[in-house]
């Protein structure tokens, strides 16, 4: 089995003043090739977009899921949601009352 490794990417920029002299002081400071501190900020960009990803996914499978298992969940929310969600007449009354689907009581 052979495997067959892809050649290295290379990549042009354009960096505007203030992101060369921030690259500059990266390259001063850490005593890095210009290459190591562009692979070490795409790792260290890459690592916090993941992690804010699966963050906001793990919030969405709460969300989606608050009703799962539960014994008193609607078997018909999914149809009559309106009617659960503005049952509570307690709520403030924004006067869109039509637009949002609502009729006077």
């Amino acid at each position: 089995m052979t495997f067959h490794r892809q050649p290295a990417m290379r990549i042009n920029a354009r960096l505007d003043d203030n992101a060369a002299d921030k690259l500059d002081y990266l390259q001063r400071t850490t005593g890095l090739s210009l290459s190591d501190v562009v692979r070490e900020s795409i790792e260290h960009y890459y690592a916090e977009v993941r992690d804010r990803t699966e963050r906001d996914a793990a919030a969405l499978d709460v969300l989606v899921g608050a009703f799962e298992g539960s014994d008193d969940s609607p078997t018909d929310l999914s149809a009559d949601y309106k009617r659960y969600l503005w049952a509570d007449d307690a709520a403030p009354d924004t006067g869109d009352d039509e637009r949002a689907g609502r009729t006077g009581g």
